[in-house]
């Protein structure tokens, strides 16, 4: 191989490197902005806010208060028109007791709902942290390895046999094997 390969091996592998090194950078700077909030996000998720949740258990309470009203007050109005006071109070008083049966019911749901959406935050952080390590260690090893096979190119051509060029061959090689080892 002539001294044109061979000097335009040694730049590819110079420009894997300095590529390699310039999307370290970028990632690192990518990664020291969302770790932070990723790492929150995986150990505190916040899941609703104080204000939706309120939101959910004052909507439940209503509705279930116009519906246990509206029983009272249809009772009322039938106890007057039937001129039967107590026959209608067992009913109002059942229909009291299952809304608050419901109104506990809903607001366990509305806890429950909070759970799960902690837990779908807390996932999604823990897959996003894990993306964004493989990320930041995959390209970077990518253009490694680029640069140690164009070394070994020119190593190869240029018959690199003694003591110094296997040295080499075997730190580029067990540098290559660490950079895929730590892109998996």
């Amino acid at each position: 191989m002539g001294k044109g390969a061979n000097a335009a091996l040694l730049k590819n592998s110079g420009n894997a490197q300095q590529r390699s090194g310039e999307l370290y950078g970028n990632a690192q700077s990518g990664y020291n902005f969302l770790d932070p909030q990723l790492r929150s996000e995986a150990t505190n998720p916040q899941g609703y806010t104080p204000e939706q949740l309120a939101y959910m258990n004052t909507a439940s309470q209503q509705s279930l208060g116009g519906g246990a009203a509206a029983t009272t007050g249809e009772a009322n109005l039938t106890a007057a028109r039937t001129r039967n006071a107590g026959g209608f109070q067992g009913a109002v008083a059942s229909a009291n007791r299952a809304t608050q049966r419901q109104a506990s019911q809903n607001s366990l749901e509305i806890q429950k709902s909070q759970a799960d959406l902690q837990q779908a935050q807390r996932q999604q952080a823990l897959q996003a942290l894990q993306s964004l390590y493989g990320t930041n260690i995959g390209a970077s090893a990518d253009y490694l390895n680029s640069s140690n096979s164009a070394l070994n190119a020119e190593n190869q051509a240029s018959g690199a046999n003694g003591l110094l060029g296997k040295s080499l061959l075997g730190a580029i090689d067990a540098a290559g094997k660490i950079g895929a080892a730590a892109a998996m």
